[in-house]
């Protein structure tokens, strides 16, 4: 990615600038995340991405169970409401 970085001296600096106002956002915007280190925010990152994802798989296991609980109940006559009211 920076292989073909080329810009003049002051828009480098400016660059520069930017992206360390913006590495410091990041470092601590995040609370599960933040840290001075940028190889311990990395690491964190990583791990809070990972658990995400698996939070995302659990997520759709959920939805799964939840749609095959609404088509037996639907099988059954009836769809079960909150409240433990059956629609007939």
């Amino acid at each position: 990615m920076t292989d073909n970085l080329v810009l003049a001296p002051p828009e480098a600096r400016e660059l520069a600038h930017h992206l360390d106002e913006w590495r410091k956002w990041r470092q601590s915007a995040d609370d599960l995340t933040a840290d001075p280190n940028w190889d311990r925010f990395i690491e964190k990152s990583r791990e809070k991405a990972q658990w995400q994802a698996g939070l995302a798989t659990e997520i759709d296991r959920w939805e799964s169970l939840h749609a095959i609980h609404l088509a037996l109940e639907e099988q059954l006559g009836g769809v079960t409401h909150a409240g433990g009211h059956t629609r007939q």
